[in-house]
């Protein structure tokens, strides 16, 4: 099943950036201001709205695919996200990156 652990480390299955910045917030507490993969942005607060909704709908790993330009590895097991999070004040919080098993 989807999820992520306490330490948010580990999500398991393909779910969408929604899906992510969704369990961010209710289950941490946490917005999601900026997500990347390599040196690729996924993600960011500042994107203009109609590129973040389209995002938003997307699997990472379409994302990713879209953002690299590049189809995904078929024997890639995993991928590294590195996220920047505030909290509910707006301040940063250092969190740690995000291992995103692809099913």
């Amino acid at each position: 099943s989807s999820g992520i652990n306490a330490e948010y480390g580990d999500i398991k299955g393909d779910i969408t950036l929604q899906e992510l910045l969704d369990i961010f917030e209710n289950d941490h507490k946490l917005e999601i201001s900026m997500l990347s993969q390599g040196v690729c942005m996924l993600y960011a607060f500042f994107m203009p709205a109609d590129k973040r909704k389209e995002r938003c709908g997307m699997k990472i790993s379409e994302l990713v695919e879209l953002v690299t330009k590049k189809k995904l590895p078929a024997h890639k097991r995993a991928l590294v996200l590195e996220i920047c999070c505030n909290d509910t004040e707006g301040e940063d919080v250092d969190t740690p990156y995000i291992n995103y098993q692809l099913p």
